[in-house]
């Protein structure tokens, strides 16, 4: 299981800063490490479909344009 650091600490002699992701720890180094609040079950987050327009898109393309010309009237002199 992964385990995301929630507090600066030494685990197994190596040194982790908050927010780095521990995968190799035994079941009771985890369970002590949550319970001091050192540690918390990482969740990663599920990844979305940014595509546009692409096939199995949730959005339709968005149409750019170059603005309208605009009408100038002849200077009268």
């Amino acid at each position: 299981m992964k385990y995301e650091v929630t507090r600066d600490c030494i685990i197994k002699g190596a040194r982790y800063r908050v927010g780095d992701v521990v995968t190799d720890l035994s079941e009771s180094i985890a369970k002590d490490l949550m319970a001091i609040g050192r540690l918390a079950p990482h969740h990663e987050p599920e990844p979305t479909n940014r595509a546009i327009g692409a096939k199995d898109s949730e959005e339709k393309p968005k149409k750019r344009g170059r603005p309208a010309k605009k009408d100038v009237e002849p200077e009268a002199e």
